[in-house]
């Protein structure tokens, strides 16, 4: 798997966990202390989602696109990542690279 394929993955997966993590708080107890914490750490892993599925090379418009969508943007880009691991990636086949 590609090294930006990756980090999109594990991104995804936490951004996930932390939008969860939100919504269980806030249908249940909602701890505003909890809230506090979880609301800016939600935040930046949102922006680093959609910051690099938009500036990553070689991803489907569809991947850059959903990465951006509230709340659901780390399940689609989850998705579109591990579809992007199946159909191969253009940049590893040997007419892509660059030439010495």
């Amino acid at each position: 798997m590609r090294p930006l394929l990756r980090a999109l993955e594990v991104l995804s997966v936490l951004e996930l966990l932390s939008v969860l993590a939100l919504l269980v708080n806030l249908a249940t107890v909602h701890a505003d202390g909890l809230a506090s914490a979880l609301g800016p750490v939600h935040g930046a892993l949102y922006l680093a989602v959609a910051v690099t599925a938009l500036l990553g090379r070689g991803l489907l418009l569809r991947t850059r696109l959903l990465a951006l969508v509230p709340v659901l943007g780390g399940v689609l880009t989850l998705v579109n990542v591990r579809h992007e691991v199946r159909r191969g990636s253009p940049e590893s086949s040997p007419s892509s690279l660059p030439l010495p």
